[in-house]
This record gives C-alpha cells, sequence and structure tokens, in this order.
C-alpha cells in the first residue's frame, strides 16, 4: 500500500523537488549579500534616534540590485500560492479520482481496511506537503530576514518603508504558518473530493476557500489572539511629518506611529477626554486664506491625541505557533470528518 501510494504521488514530489531546488539556489547565491548589507549599514546596533541613516544606507544598497525587490515579492506569493497548489493539486483529486475511476472497489475488496487505506493515502503526501512548504518557508524567511529586521527597526520611514514580519502581509508567508497553512489545505482538498466526487469541480472549491481563508484569517481573526495593546500620544503636529485630512464626515489628524516591530491594528484620533474627535473643524484648516502654519497651530490648541492599538513585537511567536496549532487542528478535524466519511461510504 505504501509502495503504491509513493508510485502515485511521485510526480508531484519530484516537482515540488524541483521547485524547492531552483527557489534554494536563486536565494542562496543572494542572500548572503543582503545579510552583508544589513551588517554594514549599522541597523543591527544603531540607537533609535541614529537607524534613520543607517536606513538610508541599507536602502540604497538594496536598490542598486534590481533582482533583489523581484524575489522578496516573489518570496511573499510563492508562500501564499503553495498551499493553495498543495489544496488543488495534491488534495482534492486524491479521492475524488477514486472515486470517478472506481478504483476504490479493487482496493477495499483486499486485505486493506478502510482506514488503513485512508491512513496511507492521507499520510505520505500531507508528510510531503508539509516538509516542502516547511523548506520553502525556511528558505524564503532566511533570505528575507535583512528586509524584515530593517521594516522592525526604527526609522524605516527614511528607508525601504517595508512592513515589518508581524504585518498581516508578511506574517502569512514567514517561519512556521506556512507549513501549518500547507497541512490544511491538503486535507481541506481531500475533505471536499470526497464530498464532491469529481475532482475539477473539487480543485476550484478548494481553491475558492483557501482563498477566503487568507484574506478572512489576517483581516478577521488573527487580531483576536490575544487582547491588543494601546497607547495614546499628544498630537502636536506643528514641525513634524503628520496628515490632516477634512471631509464631510470631519477632520481626521495623524502622525506616523513609532512602534518598531509592531502590528499596528488601529489609529484613531482622540479628544483630551479620550473620546473618538471628528470636529469641530478649526477655520485654519478649511479656508484656503490661511497657511498651513495656523492650520498645523490650530490643530495643536485642541489638545488631540492619536489612539493606537496593537501587537507588540514580542508576541510575534506567540502569534506564530497559534495560527499553526490552529491549521493543524483543522486538519486534524477534517482528516476525522474524512475517516468517518469513508466508513459510511457506499461504492455501489
Amino acid at each position: 500500500m505504501t509502495w503504491l501510494t509513493w508510485r502515485q504521488i511521485r510526480s508531484q514530489v519530484w516537482a515540488a523537488a524541483v521547485v524547492l531546488a531552483v527557489v534554494a539556489v536563486a536565494l542562496a547565491l543572494t542572500g548572503a549579500r543582503l545579510s552583508d548589507l544589513y551588517t554594514a549599514s549599522g541597523l543591527g546596533t544603531c540607537a533609535a534616534d541614529d537607524c534613520g541613516r543607517a536606513q538610508a544606507l541599507f536602502a540604497a544598497g538594496v536598490q542598486a540590485g534590481d533582482l533583489r525587490p523581484f524575489l522578496y515579492f516573489a518570496g511573499i506569493a510563492l508562500m501564499y500560492l503553495t498551499p493553495a497548489a498543495i489544496g488543488m493539486f495534491w488534495g482534492a483529486p486524491l479521492i475524488a479520482r477514486e472515486l470517478e475511476a472506481g478504483t476504490l472497489r479493487l482496493a477495499w475488496t483486499q486485505t486493506v481496511t478502510r482506514s488503513r487505506w485512508l491512513l496511507v493515502r492521507l499520510g505520505l503526501p500531507a508528510l510531503a506537503a508539509v516538509l516542502t512548504t516547511a523548506l520553502l518557508s525556511l528558505a524564503v524567511t532566511w533570505w528575507a530576514g535583512p528586509l524584515d529586521r530593517a521594516g522592525g527597526r526604527p526609522g524605516h520611514d527614511q528607508g525601504l518603508d517595508l512592513p515589518n514580519r508581524f504585518a498581516p502581509l508578511l506574517f502569512g508567508a514567514r517561519d512556521a504558518v506556512p507549513a501549518g497553512h500547507a497541512a490544511f489545505g491538503f486535507v481541506l482538498g481531500v475533505a471536499v473530493g470526497l464530498l464532491m466526487r469529481r475532482a475539477v469541480a473539487a480543485m476550484a472549491v478548494t481553491l475558492a476557500i483557501l482563498a477566503a481563508v487568507q484574506v478572512l484569517v489576517p483581516a478577521v481573526v488573527r487580531e483576536h489572539y490575544r487582547e491588543p495593546l494601546s497607547t495614546t500620544t499628544p498630537l502636536t503636529v506643528s514641525g513634524r511629518p503628520h496628515l490632516v485630512r477634512v471631509d464631510d464626515r470631519g477632520m481626521e489628524v495623524s502622525m506616523p506611529v513609532d512602534l518598531p516591530g509592531a502590528w499596528i491594528t488601529s489609529v484613531r484620533t482622540v479628544d483630551s477626554a479620550g473620546r473618538p474627535y471628528a470636529g469641530p473643524v478649526p477655520e485654519a484648516c478649511t479656508s484656503p486664506a490661511f497657511p498651513p502654519a495656523e492650520c498645523d497651530a490650530a490643530v495643536d490648541r485642541l489638545r488631540l491625541g492619536q489612539l493606537v492599538t496593537y501587537q507588540p513585537a514580542g508576541r510575534y511567536w506567540t502569534f506564530q505557533w497559534v495560527e499553526t496549532v490552529g491549521y493543524l487542528l483543522l486538519a486534524l478535524g477534517l482528516t476525522m470528518l474524512c475517516a468517518a466519511r469513508i466508513r459510511r461510504l457506499r461504492l455501489s
């Protein structure tokens, strides 16, 4: 049974090995230079007030190589596409094609029980899927490490202005989460194929579900893993970078938030009592007769504050393991669903 399963999945495994080798070579050839640029810029040891110059030096070195920005964004795309491809092309057809072809009748009339058949059929491909994705994530995370660390250091707005690794875009494409996502995607595809009994239709449904998960988890679910922290800072805008936006709903004032490595979940303007502020809008900010400096001074006189809600950088690995374990538990639940469905499945 194990040998038969290997023969059925070996083409996918060899294709994954080729992709992994190509990615590893491309990243290895450029990653060492990126790490050297980070060290030479002094970003790893700069003080909070001195990091702007180091960020600028690092940014100049990174932008001097045309291939590095492409590899950075390609790595992010690869880590989101891999679990989806595994769910579509490895998971969805696994049982659906057997049901379409009727080969289960032959397998289950031999000495192999349904439980053992399912264990082997799911176990080997799932192991290959998780291992492949984990190795890809390891390579991409290592290569992008200097860029991710730069995004989490003070003064990042003076350099490449990239998000840190805790930001929603990067979090799901780094470290352990992609491997958990791959396990979930694979078993999801198997479950959808088992329920639909049509490989092509199951592939489309699996892709749709995984795309929805990739959007909903960072947008709705992830921020609730732990209660966020909040801090309020005075909005003294004169002589400092800021944004004043006035529209029909009132006025919004914001300034850059300096919380290196944190995931900023919301930024709101509040009055001196901590209530959301939308107006009244000072005349100096609505009339073209006043220069911008008058508007800034009028905003300062309002004594507003900026309420920032965030997840601190120190929670990054906690969130990584919570999300990874969550995906693995979902995969386990779907496996149990498949086992229950297989036991009740009629082939006639």
